[in-house]
């Protein structure tokens, strides 16, 4: 009794095709709902917030490239 077996590497092939299809939706959806986010009006709290987020990132970021050049002057 010869069993048929199906092609494994054909139904992989398949699957693979379907699930970099499926990534490709939803990333344009994930996309479209930054873009939509991004580009609303915003109210003056949340403008005041958003402000205040970026300076703190801006003075993370300075805080962390003058302790890299104290470092680096100190090894010096």
């Amino acid at each position: 009794m010869n069993s048929v077996r199906p092609d494994r590497d054909l139904y992989k092939g398949e699957r693979d095709g379907v699930q970099r299809e499926l990534a490709h939706i939803y990333r344009e959806k994930d996309m479209k709902a930054d873009y939509e986010a991004f580009t609303k009006v915003k109210t003056k709290e949340e403008a005041q917030v958003q402000r205040a987020e970026l300076r703190g990132l801006l003075l993370l970021t300075l805080l962390f490239v003058a302790i890299t050049c104290l470092v680096i002057a100190a090894l010096w």
